[in-house]
């Protein structure tokens, strides 16, 4: 009985331990997953919604091409991730009322990096 629990507790510790990984591939949200919580942080309203999904396929479209790239340099694909990311942010800001804006901003890491807990 014992064994059992404690193939039951490995179990779950493993499916959570893995999960993050499944849901999102190299760390970045999916499109939907970006989307709806958008949603939910910003409490858009259904036009908000529907003028935001084209920006954010654009800006997934945009990047999987300039990801396919093969003759772009790394450092040079990263400064032009960088500058497509900032371009769909000001549009996606566009479409936010002044509330939502400043939300959005705090949603968004500065300098287009994240930082770790206690750097």
């Amino acid at each position: 009985m014992k064994s059992l629990k404690l193939i039951l507790v490995a179990g779950s510790l493993l499916v959570a331990s893995i999960a993050p990984a499944l849901h999102a591939q190299d760390g970045k949200m999916k499109g939907g997953d970006r989307m709806k919580m958008m949603s939910e942080t910003l409490a858009l309203t259904d036009a908000q919604k529907a003028q935001i999904k084209p920006i954010l396929a654009d800006e997934v479209a945009a990047l999987k091409a300039l990801k396919d790239d093969t003759a772009t340099a790394e450092d040079a694909k990263r400064a032009k991730a960088r500058d497509i990311r900032t371009a769909h942010a000001a549009k996606i800001r566009a479409v936010l009322t002044p509330e939502q804006q400043a939300k959005f901003d705090e949603m968004r890491p500065a300098g287009g990096s994240k930082k770790k807990k206690g750097e």
